[in-house]
C-alpha cells in the first residue's frame, strides 16, 4: 500500500474506476483547502495530481463519469470551521480524464450549501446535498443541463442537524436519503418525481445513514446506530458490526462491500447477500 500526502492535510472523499486507473476526489490544505484531484494507476502509483481553488475554501466531495469525461462536485468559496464552515456554495465542475477543467458552475441555494451526490442523466445532471440558512439544515435536489447550467432545484425539510445520505432511481422519480436530528437521530426518504416534486416522505429507522445503494428496488444503507457500525436492508434486515462507522457500501456480484471503521481500525468486510 502506497500513501501519498500533498499539504498539511490531505483528505481522500471518493473516486471512481477508470480503464487504465482510479480517479480520486478530496480536500488539501496549505493555507486555504482546495479541491484535489489525483489520478492512481492500478498498480497504485501517482500518475498525476491536480489542485482546484480560488477565493476562500474549496471542497471536493463527489465525483461521476460521463461519457466525455468527470464531474466533480462539492463547496467552494466558503470558510471551513470545525463544525462544517460557513457562506459555501454549491460547485460542480467537468473534467477530461487527465483532469483539466472543462467548465465550472457555483450554485447559491440558502446560503450555506455542498454538492455530497452527483448523479448523470441521459437530458442533464442531478445534484443533491445539504444547505443552511444559518440557523437550520435543509437537503436540497437540483437538476442542470448537460453544461450545468440549472433547470430547477428543490429543498427539503428544516431541522436542527441533516446528514445527506445519497440519491437513488425510483419507480416515479428518485429517492432522497438523508439523517436529522431534532432530538435525535432518524433516517427519512423523500420520494420526488422527475421534475423534482415531493410525492412522499417516509422514515426508515433511528440512526445515521453516511451511504445509500439500491439492491433490488430497496434501499441498502451503511452508517451509525447508536454508535454501531450498522449495515441495513430496508424493510428486510439489519446488523451492526460493533463500535465504529460504516461510511461506503457497494454491491457486488455475489455479496455487499462495506467499508468504514471498526473498534478504531479501517475495515473493508465482504458481505454474503442475505435473501429475504
Amino acid at each position: 500500500m502506497k500513501t501519498y500526502t500533498f499539504g498539511k492535510e490531505t483528505v481522500p472523499v471518493a473516486g471512481i474506476s477508470m480503464e487504465d486507473g482510479i480517479l480520486i476526489i478530496g480536500s488539501v490544505k496549505n493555507e486555504n483547502y482546495n479541491i484535489m484531484l489525483i489520478k492512481l494507476n492500478y498498480e497504485e502509483k501517482l500518475e498525476w495530481f491536480k489542485l482546484f481553488g480560488g477565493k476562500d475554501d474549496w471542497e471536493g466531495h463527489s465525483i461521476a463519469k460521463v461519457d466525455d469525461g468527470y464531474l466533480i462536485g462539492g463547496a467552494v468559496e466558503g470558510i471551513a470551521t470545525p463544525d462544517g464552515g460557513e457562506s459555501w456554495k454549491a460547485y460542480l465542475a467537468k473534467v477530461d480524464g487527465n483532469g483539466n477543467k472543462i467548465w465550472e458552475r457555483k450554485y447559491r441555494i440558502l446560503g450555506n450549501e455542498c454538492v455530497y451526490s452527483i448523479v448523470p442523466l441521459s437530458n442533464g445532471v442531478l445534484l443533491g446535498g445539504e444547505a443552511s440558512d444559518g440557523s437550520k439544515r435543509s437537503f436540497f435536489l437540483m437538476k442542470t443541463d448537460l453544461m450545468g447550467d440549472l433547470l430547477w432545484k428543490r429543498t427539503l425539510g428544516t431541522w436542527e442537524d441533516a446528514i445527506f445520505g445519497g440519491i437513488i432511481k425510483g419507480k416515479r422519480g428518485f429517492n432522497l436519503i438523508g439523517s436529522v436530528k431534532d432530538t435525535g437521530w432518524s433516517v427519512i426518504a423523500f420520494e420526488l418525481d422527475r421534475e423534482g416534486n415531493t410525492l412522499g416522505e417516509k422514515h426508515l429507522g433511528e440512526g445515521i445513514a453516511l451511504d445509500v445503494t439500491d439492491l433490488n428496488g430497496k434501499i441498502l444503507i451503511t452508517g451509525d446506530k447508536n454508535g454501531e457500525f450498522w449495515i441495513s436492508l430496508i424493510g428486510e434486515w439489519e446488523a451492526t458490526l460493533g463500535e465504529g462507522t460504516g461510511t461506503a457500501i457497494q454491491i457486488l456480484n455475489d455479496g455487499i462491500l462495506v467499508g468504514g471503521e471498526l473498534n478504531g481500525m479501517p475495515l473493508l468486510p465482504s458481505w454474503t447477500l442475505m435473501e429475504s
